[in-house]
């Protein structure tokens, strides 16, 4: 029985909860999936500091679900990404990397609309990791804190339909929800906006479940071989004893099984 961990790297249980309501509707039988997030941590992730201090909170998350045929990362920012395709046997997915990816496939042209201004910065520069810079019309910001993206329905999803059409007038044929915790809004504002809108944690659900079925791993030829074993040193001074004794074991192996 396929089993999914699907992370969110904040420490906010209404939106686990709102991820575990998207995942449920990909992971049906005989998929299995487990929404978690971790024991301590920011809030929520609107900067560089909190994309970092998350990225190694996420870890023992890895120790604890170590079984899991794959994972997906939700949260908008992809913290920690490519760190998780090294160490982690089975495919990654990136909420993000997965948006974008969906929506090239939908048309030439993607908007994303963000809650904070400064996750506009955090976006475009993610565009151009990935290599999609060209295809982006732009990255429109609403100037709503993560955690108040559900303070007020009415006025996010005003916010959501104004900076949907300004992103359609700059040649967005398709728009890709910039945050994890706007998932419960994709339907409403899709009616409202009249162009294909994506919900990138469904998208990344759906891509890490295609991939496992199709028996399809990250490839350890290049830029993903998984890290060279050597020794960490003193772990004990900044990670839980059992985290620590794990994380040195897994590395002095080079993190094979």
């Amino acid at each position: 029985m396929p089993t999914a961990l699907v992370i969110n790297p904040n420490t906010t249980p209404a939106m686990t909860d709102e991820i575990a309501r998207t995942a449920a509707r990909v992971f049906a039988p005989p998929w299995r999936f487990r929404a978690v997030q971790p024991p301590g941590g920011p809030e929520s992730l609107e900067s560089w500091f909190e994309a970092a201090l998350a990225s190694t909170a996420m870890l023992p998350l890895l120790k604890e679900h170590a079984d899991a045929d794959g994972v997906v990362l939700a949260c908008f920012g992809d913290p920690g990404l490519y760190a998780l395709r090294e160490i982690v046997d089975g495919p990654v997915v990136g909420v993000a990397e997965a948006g974008f990816l969906t929506a090239c496939m939908l048309g030439l042209r993607f908007g994303v609309l963000v809650g904070p201004i400064k996750d506009a910065a955090f976006t475009e520069s993610l565009l151009w990791t990935y290599g999609l810079e060209k295809r982006c019309a732009g990255v429109q910001t609403m100037d709503i804190p993560v955690l108040d993206l559900h303070a007020d329905r009415a006025a996010t999803l005003a916010a959501l339909t104004a900076g949907g059409g300004a992103l359609a007038a700059r040649g967005a044929e398709v728009l890709v929800l910039g945050c994890a915790g706007l998932s419960d809004y994709r339907e409403e504002f899709e009616a409202a906006i009249g162009l294909p809108v994506i919900d990138p944690v469904e998208a990344a659900c759906w891509q890490l479940r295609s991939l496992v079925e199709m028996r399809l791993a990250t490839s350890r030829a290049g830029m993903f071989a998984k890290p060279a074993p050597k020794a960490l040193t003193d772990l004990h001074t900044v990670l839980t004893p059992p985290l620590a004794d794990w994380l040195a074991a897994q590395a002095e192996r080079g993190f094979q099984k």
